[in-house]
């Protein structure tokens, strides 16, 4: 049996004060730069509460300890809610998402269901994928996180529960330190979503409860109410002060605002003159929809967000406060408090409240995927094209007229991709064909030194494939992304510092060896994302969006690899995208995928277009 700790409002506050700051945050970092703490003083909370009920049960004060019994109050708590949001979620990306990003919704999802998305981020965001704040189900990843430590502490607690306050203390404070260590190990994932990296944040909670267990001194009034006052004083500092670029975060730098909401939770235990200002009734209650508050307000700001800044009301931010404040009421009072009352075994628990709404909306969604709504896209071309060749050197990618031996070797990114159909209509026009190998973020040139391509398997065997095979082809074809080389691009994965030089000496020696290099000029990106766009238009009543070439950093590119190529008399620059209409639409259909991508229609329709002015071989082309 469970015997409850006394209840605390003033732990109910500083939960309203945590999801507050992230919601501000969330609508606009410039107001409180360091909002993002919140989710840190949710770890401290829950690492608060959890140890403090653990204890007393392990320890024999509430009964016989039982591990299910813990966890189907955690499935009782955490899981309706969530299942609710994401369900919704899904049934909104459904219906407003382009279906490449609803497939990347679907991921998230599904990595959600596992209480696994903190992983899913932390791998660095899809090359593909939509912003980051237009990705509906980031949020969870603090929930996963929190789950996580919720599956390994309890085992961990077991250890040293029998023995001294001191030993438990000892005990936590070294996996704390642990986790303050791990900080300083690079990583090729970012850290901010690593679960080793927050757990000591939820110890800190932890070290509290432990703390308040042993004997010590009553704390007068007079010290309490000071001891709270200067936390408010150094968390509120946090809060104003932190950014996104704080160093150390997560990591020492997050041991300070922890710290002041542990020293929160400890003097509000006592009894002092500040502590009716921690129970005011309407911070209360907002702290008990906490819960439903965070869940709802990012998918909210990520689907107005991902709609586009020209179709949202200078009220926006207002609307979306008020949106969440319903959802989450809703929410709190017909899903969290009836589902509180579950009387269900730990197998009933796991089977109807976790197990049965997991399989559908995994199944759902993946059906969804493949409904007329959804595949109509797909089969007028419209989506990304099939990227199975695409980061896969393993897979021979043929294009053109296949019964042809392939005379071109196309070599690039996803610039050098997204021409597929292109090169294989005007290769089947020309009678020839070609064969393609690339990858993302992966610029081909000897000596390429960008920060990820160590660690980048894919791009690694496109150099590999290519120091072995391109001996035997007579011509090549170098297809990219220009302008993530240009310096103020220096942030991309693709970005190295010395390109430029490193081309040129390249293209000296493939002209001396090869019959012909051709350069494709890249194409302009668009200030939105197009076939988003055009989805939404015909989904949304009275959609509009400006849809315009905006990308200076192409242009100074293109300049550049035309110098370069003049130097050499057998390097051809080839400009399909100057067939590409300012609105980025031929036949009122969009030829981009997203903002810079070629979808499959827009190759086919640039190859059209192409071949009715020029021939691809055989002539010689401007520079």
């Amino acid at each position: 049996m469970s015997q409850a700790l006394p209840y605390r409002p003033d732990i109910d506050t500083l939960r309203a004060a945590a999801v507050l700051s992230v919601i501000v945050f969330h609508i606009e970092k410039n107001w409180l730069p360091g909002g993002f703490l919140g989710v840190d003083i949710f770890f401290v909370i829950s690492g608060f509460l959890m140890t403090a009920i653990l204890l007393r049960e392990m320890s024999g004060g509430g009964g016989r300890f039982s591990l299910k019994a813990f966890y189907i109050r955690r499935i009782k708590r955490i899981l309706p809610a969530f299942f609710a949001v994401l369900a919704a979620t899904l049934i909104g990306g459904f219906f407003l998402f382009t279906k490449d990003d609803f497939f990347l919704l679907w991921k998230s999802a599904l990595t959600a269901l596992g209480f696994a998305s903190n992983l899913y981020f932390a791998r660095g965001k899809d090359y593909f994928a939509p912003a980051q704040e237009e990705k509906p189900l980031l949020h969870i990843w603090s929930l996963s996180v929190e789950e996580q430590f919720y599956f390994v502490f309890p085992i961990l607690l077991l250890l040293v529960v029998r023995k001294s306050l001191r030993v438990q203390a000892g005990f936590l404070a070294a996996l704390c330190a642990l986790s303050l260590a791990t900080s300083f190990i690079p990583s090729a994932f970012d850290k901010y979503y690593l679960p080793h990296l927050r757990a000591c944040e939820m110890l800190v909670g932890s070290l509290t409860a432990v703390w308040m267990r042993c004997r010590q001194p009553a704390v007068g009034r007079r010290c309490a109410a000071a001891g709270a006052l200067f936390a408010v004083c150094i968390l509120s500092t946090c809060l104003f002060s932190y950014s996104e670029q704080t160093a150390y975060f997560p990591g020492p730098a997050a041991l300070i605002p922890c710290l002041a909401v542990a020293a929160l939770i400890y003097f509000n235990h006592y009894e002092h003159p500040l502590k009716k200002f921690f129970q005011w009734k309407i911070t209360v209650a907002a702290g008990l929809i906490s819960y439903s508050l965070y869940l709802w307000h990012w998918p909210i700001l990520a689907f107005m967000r991902y709609i586009g800044p020209d179709n949202l009301p200078p009220y926006s931010p207002a609307a979306a406060i008020v949106l969440t404040l319903a959802f989450s009421l809703i929410s709190y009072h017909c899903i969290e408090k009836p589902f509180k009352k579950w009387q269900g075994s730990f197998a009933q628990s796991v089977l109807w409240i976790y197990a049965l709404p997991m399989l559908i909306l995994g199944a759902g969604s993946f059906f969804a995927m493949r409904l007329p709504f959804m595949a109509q896209y797909d089969r007028l071309g419209l989506t990304r094209s099939n990227t199975s060749c695409h980061n896969n050197t393993g897979k021979q990618c043929l294009w053109g007229d296949t019964e042809k031996q392939p005379e071109l070797l196309i070599l690039g990114d996803s610039h050098a991709d997204h021409y597929k159909t292109f090169f294989d209509a005007v290769g089947k026009k020309e009678k020839w064909s070609a064969t393609m190998v690339s990858a993302d973020a992966c610029a081909y040139v000897e000596g390429y030194a960008s920060r990820v391509f160590q660690n980048w398997a894919a791009c690694r065997a496109v150099y590999r494939y290519a120091e072995e095979h391109l001996p035997r082809y007579s011509k090549v074809v170098l297809a990219m992304r220009w302008g993530s080389q240009m310096p103020e691009n220096s942030r991309s994965l693709a970005y190295d510092a010395g390109f430029f030089q490193k081309f040129d000496r390249m293209l000296h020696k493939l002209s001396s060896e090869k019959q012909a290099v051709y350069l494709m000029a890249d194409n302009l990106a668009s200030s939105y994302n197009v076939q988003r766009a055009y989805i939404l238009s015909s989904r949304i009543p009275g959609y509009r969006q400006t849809l315009r070439p905006d990308d200076e950093s192409t242009l100074k590119a293109n300049a550049r690899i035309r110098e370069l190529a003049a130097k050499y008399p057998n390097v051809y620059i080839i400009d399909a995208a100057a067939y590409i209409p300012a609105d980025f639409q031929i036949g009122g259909l969009p030829v981009y995928s997203d903002t810079d991508h070629i979808n499959p229609y827009g190759g086919t329709e640039l190859a059209k277009r192409f071949s009715e002015k020029q021939r691809f071989l055989n002539t010689r082309h401007n520079h």
